[in-house]
């Protein structure tokens, strides 16, 4: 915990942070909402329970994002048994400044069944990421060392332009949450 308390759970706006990226999902155009929980974290997934999203408690805890992604994709597939033509988002869930208008705008883009979508802040690449649900099965493939971001390196990629103020940044440090805080005008 470098943030001295489970970030997800730092206040944001009327709630917490966890509320403020969870409400953005949902106002946005995405089906379906799925967040990866640890089994013991009873006080995020109370939080997460307020928005309409499916939990997923895996059996072992999760070392890293892949393992999450990989719960996650899993239920999907179970669940809502997607096709070749559905999409799937993936981002880390401590993205404040993440906006409707971003996730609504990568959904508009059109891609086909090879290709991700991806929000590019000025010269950066962002996220979240839009991958065609074929290309998700790439994300078990990864090796021991790698991370979510090989897939997107590895396949063809749909870059789509947004001013680079506008850009997600997810908060890994006390400094990244105030001044994040202080950029959105949450900071009192």
């Amino acid at each position: 915990m470098r943030m001295g308390s489970a970030k997800l759970l730092l206040p944001w706006g009327d709630g917490l942070l966890i509320d403020q990226v969870l409400g953005v999902w949902a106002d946005s155009m995405v089906d379906e909402i799925v967040v990866v929980v640890r089994k013991e974290d009873r006080e995020l997934s109370d939080a997460c329970r307020r928005h309409p999203v499916r939990l997923v408690h895996p059996n072992v805890d999760p070392q890293d994002m892949k393992a999450s992604v990989q719960w996650g994709l899993r239920e999907i597939e179970t669940v809502f048994n997607p096709i070749d033509r559905d999409r799937c988002f993936i981002a880390p869930a401590d993205l404040p400044n993440l906006s409707c208008a971003i996730i609504d705008r990568l959904i508009r883009t059109e891609s086909d069944a090879s290709t991700i979508v991806v929000p590019r802040f000025g010269d950066r690449q962002g996220h979240p990421v839009l991958l065609p649900w074929p290309l998700t099965a790439a994300v078990f493939q990864l090796g021991a060392g790698e991370g979510v971001d090989q897939v997107v390196k590895r396949h063809p990629k749909r870059c789509v332009s947004f001013p680079a103020g506008q850009r997600v940044t997810d908060v890994d440090t006390p400094e990244q949450y105030e001044r994040l805080r202080r950029n959105t005008g949450e900071a009192e």
